[in-house]
């Protein structure tokens, strides 16, 4: 058993897909589907599913990634403290964000903190709150952003810090009767066609329409912004999205704020015990924001 096989475990059971864990790791799929096999074979065990649409973990899988991402997340602890105490800023972080924080918020603080520290090597995976929060339990990822809200305000191991603050906008079509408003409520736009993000914001939206005793009429849910924002630029719909998500501009789309006004808070969170190189990162972000 190898550190090597473990890493790739470990990217495998996080992407779902032998071909993007190869890519992840800058080498070949076969070199990672022999590294498993030959890790099963060392176990005798079964670690993975294979189907058509990617591979998954069987429930052995899921006990040995577990262990697999202890170790990894120790071995890269020691690594970083070694290095710090020879004078050193060296190491690997894994920064997991949510899509509006990665799109306006984080590059600008990843940019000059990769000034600050070139031989910190980063990577950034990106997915929902929930995933997110996953990772940061299991190790996948050694810090980092989540919306204040989408989950639990104490969450075992794990330190949140307050990073920014983000305005929610009602999205409408530019010629939209709602759009010559300064500020509209939620009761109004529970009136239209709903386009619901699913992206991470649901829990927020809805929680807005209960505070606002209105339901909405979802008539469609879509993951993706930039999928949002050109179904709403078509007529399809209104929705309700962070202000960090959206670009500086998009063609038939009007963006105003809500009546009352909703600001989500942007969380930086990491382990209890965390990596050298993620504490940077924090007090890196902090100064900057």
């Amino acid at each position: 058993m190898t550190f090597t096989q473990l890493r790739i475990l470990q990217t495998v059971a996080r992407t779902g897909n032998m071909t993007r864990a190869a890519e992840e790791l800058n080498t070949t799929q076969s070199a990672v589907s022999h590294a498993l096999r030959g890790l099963e074979s060392e176990l005798g065990l079964a670690l993975l599913v294979r189907g058509s649409h990617g591979v998954s973990l069987t429930a052995a899988g899921r006990a040995v990634c577990r262990r697999a991402t202890l170790i990894l997340t120790q071995l890269e602890a020691l690594e970083q403290e070694v290095a710090t105490a020879r004078g050193q800023d060296r190491g690997s972080l894994r920064v997991g964000a949510i899509p509006s924080a990665n799109a306006r918020l984080l590059p600008r603080i990843l940019r000059t903190f990769g000034e600050a520290h070139p031989h910190v090597r980063l990577t950034v995976i990106e997915g929902s709150d929930g995933e997110v929060l996953d990772w940061l339990q299991t190790g996948a990822a050694d810090i980092g952003t989540l919306t204040a809200g989408a989950v639990s305000a104490s969450v075992p191991d794990l330190v949140m810090h307050p990073l920014a603050a983000d305005q929610m906008l009602a999205a409408l079509p530019s010629g939209h009767d709602l759009a010559v408003r300064h500020s509209v409520p939620v009761a109004d736009l529970a009136r239209q066609p709903f386009i619901m993000s699913t992206g991470g914001c649901e829990p927020l939206i809805t929680a807005l329409a209960r505070e606002a005793g209105a339901s909405l009429r979802c008539h469609y849910r879509v993951r993706d912004t930039s999928s949002i924002l050109a179904m709403v630029a078509e007529g399809l719909g209104v929705s309700i999205l962070p202000e960090l998500s959206l670009p500086a501009h998009h063609a038939g789309v009007h963006a105003i704020p809500l009546e009352p006004a909703s600001v989500r808070t942007i969380l930086l969170a990491l382990p209890a015990d965390p990596l050298p190189a993620a504490t940077a990162l924090l007090e890196h972000a902090l100064e900057r924001v």
